[in-house]
């Protein structure tokens, strides 16, 4: 067993097994799963820091692991300021990741520093169809996250932002109360795939509408009511609550019926 580290905040743990030299041909091994994970909590004085203690990532790294995910699979990178980040990133899952095998790749962090520090819409697109596979997946925890998503449209795979283009995502910060720690989009997601059927591959398409419901649900019941809770979106001249769905994000790709589903799912 080898153990390797990679620079940054983010460890990998990489097993090699040696195979046996008096086979002469190997049975093609099943398809495999891997993750990055990147989420930025602090940005060095950038940008706000967002004082959320990871929760975000740890939920997508619990509910992968969970679902049997190999460990050393993922790649966890926190606050990782390296302006080449999503090129190492993106790069970690190309040189692993082999046909029929899924490649995912979350992202929860400041738009900002993703559009304008990393050059996502410049970066990623090629760096996404690089990927050996088509089950590619794409997560956006951040505001205007489905500009972030459509980036990767006309790739194949399938791409969840967590608010639609022109809006603004909301992370709670409080751990008491009413008020989750970290964004509900994660939340809800983790939720939906940890609840699909064991021994079957997780399906985050069909997670994404039970995802934006429990979210919106959330907003409304949760957000909406709570004093102050709001006051991030109005301090940017924002008014979510007037909207008759917010959030309201759009699943790229991935299969047509889901975006039906997202309808009947929101339905009062």
């Amino acid at each position: 067993m080898r153990w390797l580290a990679v620079t940054g905040i983010g460890l990998l743990f990489a097993v090699v097994l040696g195979g046996d030299p008096r086979t002469a041909t190997a049975l093609p091994s099943p398809p495999s799963n891997w993750a990055v994970l990147i989420e930025h909590n602090s940005f060095s004085g950038r940008y706000p820091d967002l004082p959320v203690a990871y929760a975000n990532s740890t939920r997508m790294l619990t509910v992968l692991t969970r679902r049997g995910w190999s460990p050393d699979h993922i790649l966890l990178l926190r606050n990782d300021l390296d302006p080449i980040l999503l090129q190492r990133s993106v790069g970690w899952l190309a040189a692993r990741v082999r046909p029929g095998d899924t490649a995912l790749l979350y992202v929860a962090s400041e738009y900002e520093w993703l559009d304008r520090n990393l050059g996502w819409d410049l970066v990623i697109p090629p760096l996404w169809r690089n990927l050996r596979t088509s089950r590619r997946v794409l997560i956006a925890e951040a505001c205007f996250a489905q500009r972030l998503a459509d980036a990767v449209r006309g790739i194949a795979g399938v791409a969840l932002p967590a608010v639609g283009r022109d809006e603004w995502d909301w992370w709670g910060v409080r751990e008491t109360g009413k008020i989750m720690r970290g964004a509900p989009f994660t939340y809800f997601l983790g939720r939906a795939l940890a609840a699909q059927p064991e021994g079957a591959p997780l399906d985050f398409a069909a997670a994404f509408p039970e995802a934006v419901a429990g979210a919106r649900e959330y907003f409304r019941t949760v957000i909406a009511t709570t004093p102050g809770a709001l006051d991030s979106f109005h301090d940017r001249g924002s008014h979510p609550e007037r909207l008759a769905r917010f959030p309201n994000p759009h699943l790229v790709g991935g299969d047509e019926t889901v975006e039906p589903a997202l309808q009947a799912a929101s339905a009062p």
